[in-house]
């Protein structure tokens, strides 16, 4: 179960930590997207932060239903199918990051297009709060105790333990590694913290990067690259087998692995893609002694 900040009250429902930590990273994401697009809005209506602020709300229920289709999808054969009515049960959590993410990217590509906007500058407007909104949303899965570590030694400096009720503790439950009356449960490693950690540091980095860019889509393009990295190293000191790991080539990976790759093989096809919209950048089939190609 989740961490109650305040209980149920009347008709009220209770507000758990993990739905104030997802609640907040959307919350300071739409103020930075908001305010960054305040900042590079040159048209004479000065709507652009408006455009962004539509958006955001509707990527807010875009990405949570992708989130939990995609784990639903990873779960579907070991539990949903045996009780599809779980599928509905939302609050008792299931998000998987990628699903979120993916569904994001893809409706605002096309809420873009339908809004005369460029994608690309959109996507670097925002694409820093996605870092941002991340890293608090680990935060909030560290005190669900979900997404959890593989077990260390109890003698690691790093190694946390969850109480009675975290859904680490069922887990590791159900797999006979303690017993239900256990009030903790062994060590594992804090990769919530460790992913937190590495999304604030993409964060920065995507700031700083910010002023520097050449084109639209440089920032999009550093995040996809920089994240299934942090993304793939980490998934090694996973312990929640029930995100799905598949063997591939006769070497097993996880869903988040699997997908890290093939982010990174579309971030590539998308860098030859947005190479030609670089400014002074000579096109691959122009003649050398032909001045470069005017920006798009």
């Amino acid at each position: 179960m989740f961490p109650v900040i305040i209980p149920k009250f009347g008709f009220l429902p209770a507000l758990h930590t993990y739905g104030l930590m997802i609640a907040l990273g959307f919350y300071v994401g739409m103020q930075l997207g908001a305010r960054e697009a305040r900042r590079v809005d040159l048209s004479p209506e000065k709507n652009f932060d408006k455009f962004i602020l539509d958006l955001i709300f509707w990527i807010l229920i875009v990405s949570l239903a992708g989130s939990r289709i995609l784990y639903i999808i990873v779960n579907w054969e070991d539990d949903y199918s045996k009780n599809p009515i779980k599928v509905f049960e939302f609050w008792k959590g299931g998000l998987v990051f990628y699903g979120g993410f993916i569904s994001a990217v893809l409706f605002s590509a096309w809420y873009s297009k339908k809004h005369n906007r460029d994608f690309f500058q959109v996507s670097d407007i925002l694409i820093p709060s996605v870092a941002l909104g991340h890293c608090f949303g680990r935060l909030g899965c560290l005190a669900a105790g979900c997404c959890w570590g593989d077990v260390v030694d109890s003698a690691f400096a790093l190694g946390i333990q969850f109480p009675k009720g975290a859904l680490i503790h069922g887990s590791q439950a159900a797999h006979g590694l303690i017993a239900h009356s256990d009030p903790y449960t062994l060590h594992v490693h804090p990769v919530q913290l460790y992913e937190s950690a590495g999304e604030l540091l993409i964060f920065f980095i995507l700031i700083l990067s910010r002023g520097r860019k050449r084109f639209h889509g440089q920032l999009l393009l550093t995040y996809l690259f920089l994240y299934p990295v942090l993304r793939t190293g980490l998934e090694f000191f996973r312990g929640d087998s029930e995100r799905g790991v598949t063997n591939v080539f006769g070497l097993p990976m996880s869903t988040g692995q699997i997908v890290s790759v093939l982010v990174a093989m579309g971030a590539i096809s998308l860098l030859i893609y947005l190479r030609g919209r670089m400014p002074g950048v000579v096109a691959a089939n122009q003649p050398p002694d032909e001045p470069p190609a005017a920006p798009a």
